[in-house]
């Protein structure tokens, strides 16, 4: 009897185990989901063409005046976006750099120009903005 009472016990430990772990991965794939690149972000995809999990949503605070898109000296885990969709007018004069390492290190990729740009999957680690 005790070794029965010792199984179950066991038994339903495992199974609010994997309960709460199967909750957590969920909620983890609901949270990447229901981000979204809204207008006025400087975002980056997972896929081309502005498809698949927005990887980073930064709001760029765009007026007629200027913007405040801010800087990202390490993007942890650091991701690896196929396109980007850029909010900054032509006329402020700016490109975005996503730079493979952090601290604004390593290689770089450049979006200029507002709107749709795709991007051929290297690794970004660090942002900034460079107008001039």
């Amino acid at each position: 009897m005790r070794n029965r009472a010792l199984r179950l016990a066991v038994m339903v430990m495992a199974t609010i185990g994997l309960s709460a772990t199967a909750a957590s991965a969920t909620y983890a794939d609901t949270a990447a989901h229901t981000l979204k690149c809204k207008k006025g972000y400087f975002c980056l995809f997972e896929g081309p063409h502005q498809t698949g999990r927005v990887l980073l949503a930064e709001d760029a605070h765009v007026t007629k005046d200027g913007f405040d898109l801010r800087q990202l000296d390490d993007i942890e885990p650091p991701i690896h976006p196929q396109s980007a969709r850029n909010p900054l007018p032509d006329d402020f004069g700016c490109i975005v750099r996503l730079n493979d390492q952090p601290n604004f290190a390593g290689d770089e990729q450049e979006v200029s120009g507002i709107g749709d740009h795709e991007l051929d999957g290297r690794r970004v680690a660090s942002l900034t903005p460079d107008c001039g």
